[in-house]
Parts: structure tokens; C-alpha cells; sequence
């Protein structure tokens, strides 16, 4: 009885140290002593001293102010503050993490320093757009689709759309969806896997959140393409969503090239034409959501080249000055 709570005594010691104390609130012997008398832990002043030791040869940053009755705290832990302030901004900043579980994650963050430093965690920030607690499934799909991929095993899956009244629905009457993933990336705070489909036998990129009845399969994942490179599919690709890989030609005003190179990074080709105006020569993805991007521009940036995509590009201007008349 008297070897389990030794035992005992020195996980409650570690605790207390980890959690009560630091450099402006460090603990005496004797109130250690007091403590764990009350607590019924078997404790003395060498005893509290000799575990002190014990865990100090253990690794642990526990350090002893040298005076008549000796003071100690945790000097340091696996996170400093700084980088906990920083990792509690990105789990409330995430909009994929309900608010429930994002309560919870910083909840469990904060316990990972004293409860005096905890107390400068608090972060008041404010998240637009956060989902709702029915699609807090993320990140335990995240987790799953992390094995598969480890695991080099094929996942199953529906995917959701969205009627015009904003209710979700199973997209393709609910069809069951077969791939082989192989990365997931984040981009505009969201998670996305880069898998292969085997339906379209061809690389697709699915938004995680929209993945819903997510199961690992039990067939082994198709090998990567030998002419597959993440790296590209993401530049090229992800940017864009998936389409017709096309080299095109835009003209673009001078204030436009930071978004440029947001979007296809420092070595997209360019060059100047004038003093307020460059043209940039690129590999993009030709869709719906690439000539959104153009649109968000106000005739900033318009495309030169190839034929069809200016003319497409022309008539969905058309298209969109039509829709104002109705």
C-alpha cells in the first residue's frame, strides 16, 4: 500500500508542478508537504525532494530557488506560449471545426501550460462562416482518410451538393464513390483529398467536408500515376478545380499581379507591356470556377489566348449582362 502511494504521489507531484506552477508561481517544500499530507500521499520533505529528483532525471525542466525552505516550478514544457497562442488561433480561426469542438480543442490546448499562463490563451477571435455542430465530422474523417493513406488501402464515399433551398442532398442519387487517395491538402480553410477515382480512372481533388458514409475499403489503393506529381497537380490544378488543362495568355493590370502570384506562386512567366500592364503565360484548369476567378477583377484581367477560352469567356460576360435584364 505504501509503494503504490509513493507512486501515486509522484504523478500527483508532476501534475501540480505542470499545472500550478511556473516562473512567477512557484511552490515551497513544505507547502508540497502540506498538500500532500492533506492528501493522504505519504509525503515528507525528502520525500518531496527525492521525487523532485526523480523527475528532474527524468528530463523534466523543474527548476529549485535556493533558500531556507527551496521553491520550485516548471520551467519549461513541450510548447512554449507563443506557440500555443498560435496553435489556439488556428483551431478558432478553422470554420471546419464546430464551435463545440473548437471550445474543446482549446479547452485541451490550454491544459497544456500552467493555469496562470493559460489564463493569456484566451483568444477573442471571430470566425465567419463556421459550421454547424451536424458537420463535425472532419476531422475524425480526416483521421481516416490519414490510415488509408498510410495504409495504401481505397476509401468509399458519398458526396453532398446542395438544392436551391440549401439543403444538402447525396450527389448522383447517393452514389457510392471508390478512390484511392493519396494526399490531402489545405487551401482557403478547407481540407481536400487528391485521390483516384476509379469510376473516371483519372486523379480527382474532393472537398472533405462535402464527403459524407467516408469507410476504408479493403482493396488495395491503384498506385500513383508515373506521371503524377502533387506538387504540379496542386499549382496547376487545385487552384482551379479539376478541368481541361489548357495554356493560356492573360492581360493584366498592374495592381493584379499579388493575386498572381497567390495563386501560381513567384515563377509564373511574365512580363511588362506598359507601365500599368503585364501579360502572364500559365497552365491552369479551364472551368467554371477559372473564370470566376478572372470575373472577381472587374476587367483587370482578361484572357488573350487560346480562342476558346476567350470566347467562352466572352460569352458568359453575355451570358451574366443577360441574366440582369430578368
Amino acid at each position: 500500500m505504501t509503494q503504490l502511494r509513493n507512486k501515486q504521489r509522484l504523478i500527483r507531484l508532476f501534475k501540480y508542478l505542470y499545472r500550478e506552477t511556473d516562473e512567477e508561481h512557484p511552490v515551497t517544500t513544505n507547502e508540497l508537504v502540506e498538500i500532500f499530507t492533506e492528501a493522504s500521499a505519504n509525503a515528507a520533505r525528502k520525500t518531496v525532494k527525492d521525487d523532485i529528483d526523480v523527475l528532474v532525471a527524468e528530463g523534466y525542466d523543474i527548476v529549485t530557488i535556493k533558500s531556507y525552505y527551496n521553491a520550485f516550478f516548471m520551467a519549461s514544457r513541450e510548447f512554449e506560449l507563443p506557440e500555443l497562442k498560435l496553435l489556439i488561433d488556428a483551431v478558432s480561426s478553422s470554420r471546419f471545426i464546430s464551435k463545440a469542438k473548437c471550445d474543446q480543442l482549446i479547452w485541451k490546448l490550454s491544459h497544456l501550460t500552467s493555469k496562470y499562463e493559460a489564463e493569456k490563451l484566451v483568444r477573442h477571435l471571430y470566425t465567419a462562416g463556421r459550421m454547424d455542430s451536424e458537420n463535425g465530422n472532419v476531422y475524425y474523417d480526416v483521421d481516416l482518410l490519414t490510415d488509408a493513406i498510410n495504409s495504401d488501402q481505397k476509401v468509399t464515399f458519398q458526396y453532398l451538393d446542395y438544392t436551391i433551398d440549401k439543403h444538402r442532398i447525396l450527389k448522383h442519387d447517393g452514389e457510392i464513390y471508390v478512390v484511392s487517395p493519396y494526399a490531402l491538402l489545405w487551401d482557403d480553410n478547407h481540407y481536400y483529398m487528391v485521390g483516384y477515382l476509379d469510376k473516371r480512372a483519372e486523379v480527382n481533388v474532393f472537398r472533405v467536408d462535402r464527403i459524407t458514409n467516408l469507410n476504408r475499403s479493403s482493396e488495395p489503393a491503384v498506385i500513383q500515376p508515373k506521371d503524377f506529381d502533387l506538387d504540379n497537380f496542386a499549382k496547376k490544378v487545385f487552384k482551379m478545380y479539376p478541368g481541361d488543362q489548357q495554356e493560356v495568355v492573360l492581360e493584366c493590370a498592374a495592381e493584379t499581379m499579388k493575386s498572381v502570384i497567390d495563386h501560381f506562386g513567384e515563377d509564373v512567366e511574365t512580363w511588362r507591356i506598359s507601365q500599368t500592364h503585364f501579360r502572364l503565360r500559365t497552365m491552369v484548369s479551364i472551368s467554371p470556377t477559372f473564370y470566376g476567378w478572372l470575373f472577381q477583377f472587374s476587367g483587370k484581367m482578361r484572357p488573350l489566348s487560346p480562342e476558346p477560352v476567350v470566347d467562352e469567356y466572352r460569352k458568359m460576360l453575355e451570358t451574366a449582362l443577360n441574366h440582369l435584364s430578368l
